[in-house]
């Protein structure tokens, strides 16, 4: 399976020719709601399911000091705004999955370009964020059933702030 290239944004329609040669239409979207993005895609005339390969929320209230590319209120803003996108994906008819930017937290003196954000499902020392890993487990149970269209996707979403990143 080709996934494509995971662009991190198309500025130009150019961008997308040689998109039948993949299976997968690969993109990275940093975005509270990521629907915009994906029919962009599918407006330029990729009739190909659509994968975001990159988002992530942070937060100030706990680890790292600055947000990511997303910045949210708190962990538990995090855990929605990670339901809300997930679903908003699954929602799309030619959203076909999402994966989300990183497991672990960045270390409070940065990896080696200086990032260091308060992105992950657990923090440096492997202890999950709780608030974000029940939205998880909630999102994982209901979104075959949004992808039917059998669930609408949630409306709750997350309190934002301005992102915090180097």
């Amino acid at each position: 399976m080709i996934l494509g290239m995971r662009w991190a944004w198309v500025s130009d329609p150019d961008l997308v020719t040689g998109w039948e040669n993949f299976d997968v239409f690969s993109i990275n979207c940093y975005a509270v709601d990521p629907t915009a993005n994906i029919q962009n895609i599918v407006d330029l005339g990729v009739d190909l399911p659509v994968m975001t390969g990159e988002f992530h929320f942070g937060a100030l209230d706990a680890g790292p000091t600055s947000t990511g590319l997303e910045g949210v209120v708190s962990q538990k803003d995090r855990g929605a705004a990670y339901r809300y996108y997930c679903e908003r994906v699954a929602a799309h008819p030619y959203g076909v999955g999402c994966h989300y930017f990183q497991c672990y937290d960045q270390f409070v003196l940065g990896r080696f370009d200086g990032e260091n954000y308060n992105i992950g499902l657990f923090d440096i020392c492997s202890q999950p964020y709780t608030e974000i890993m029940e939205s998880v487990r909630e999102c994982s149970r209901s979104i075959y059933l949004v992808k039917d269209g059998l669930k609408t996707p949630t409306e709750e979403k997350a309190v934002s702030i301005p992102m915090i990143a180097f």
